[in-house]
C-alpha cells in the first residue's frame, strides 16, 4: 500500500470529472422536474460530504450508474466493466470521470483494478461497486464478487449498501431505448463497519443482506 501513495491523485477527483457529474445531475434533475423520469433518494443523508467510503448497489440497468451520480452530494468513482472503453462516447465520460476498468474473468484486470479502487480510497474518494457484475434483473440472483468486501477489510473503509429500483423498467437490459414514466428509486442504507466482521465472506454476507433489504417507503407509489 505504501507504494501506491506515490502515485498521482485519482483522476475522478478533479475538476472535469466534478463538471460532469453535476451536469449529468442537472439533466438527471430537469428531467424529473418535467415528470419524464422522476427520481426518489431516500436516506442520501448517511453518505458523508468527505473522505473515503464504499457504496455497493444491485444492479439492475445501465443506467444505475446516472441515477447513483445524481443521488450524490459529491464526486464518484466507480468500478466498471471494460466493454464501456470501447465505445468512443462511452469511453470519453468513464475516462473524464475516473472510472475504473475491470475485464471480467481476468485476473490480472481484477488485481489492477482493485490497486487502483485503494489508491482512490488513500485519495478520500467515494468508491462505488456493483458486487454482482452485471445486470441482474428483480427476482433473479448472482453471487456477489469479494472485492468490495476485501477493500473495505483492507482499507477499514465503510461500506453503504444502495438498493436501486425501477431503473430497469426504465432502461431494460434488452431495449437500447428508454421507457419513461417511471420513478427510479435510489435507496441508501446504514453504513456497515468492517471492523464488526471477522472474515471478508462474512462481511459479504452481510453486503447482500443488506442491500436486498432495503425498501422503498411505504408511502411512496411504485
Amino acid at each position: 500500500m505504501a507504494r501506491l501513495l506515490g502515485r498521482r491523485r485519482s483522476r475522478g477527483l478533479g475538476k472535469r470529472a466534478w463538471l460532469v457529474t453535476w451536469s449529468i445531475r442537472l439533466v438527471l434533475w430537469t428531467l424529473g422536474f418535467t415528470r419524464i423520469v422522476k427520481t426518489t433518494i431516500v436516506n442520501a443523508d448517511v453518505v458523508p460530504a468527505k473522505g473515503a467510503v464504499l457504496l455497493a448497489a444491485n444492479h439492475t440497468s445501465m443506467v444505475d450508474v446516472l441515477f447513483i451520480l445524481a443521488a450524490l452530494r459529491r464526486e464518484a468513482i466507480a468500478m466498471a466493466m471494460a466493454e464501456l472503453w470501447k465505445s468512443p462516447l462511452t469511453r470519453w465520460l468513464v475516462e473524464v470521470l475516473g472510472q475504473i476498468p475491470v475485464v471480467r474473468g481476468d485476473s490480472e484486470s481484477g488485481k489492477q483494478a482493485m490497486e487502483s479502487a485503494t489508491q482512490a480510497l488513500l485519495d478520500g474518494a467515494l468508491v462505488g461497486i456493483f458486487p454482482e457484475q452485471k445486470c441482474v434483473l428483480p427476482g433473479e440472483s448472482a453471487p456477489y464478487r469479494p472485492g468490495v468486501a476485501v477493500l473495505s477489510k483492507r482499507t477499514g473503509v465503510p461500506i453503504i449498501p444502495v438498493r436501486l429500483v425501477n431503473a430497469n423498467e426504465l432502461l431494460p437490459v434488452d431495449k437500447k431505448f428508454p421507457v419513461f414514466g417511471h420513478t427510479v428509486y435510489v435507496i441508501f442504507g446504514e453504513p456497515i463497519d468492517p471492523d464488526d466482521f471477522v472474515s471478508v465472506p462474512e462481511l459479504l454476507d452481510e453486503v447482500r443482506l443488506r442491500i436486498t433489504t432495503l425498501k422503498v417507503p411505504a408511502e411512496s407509489d411504485r
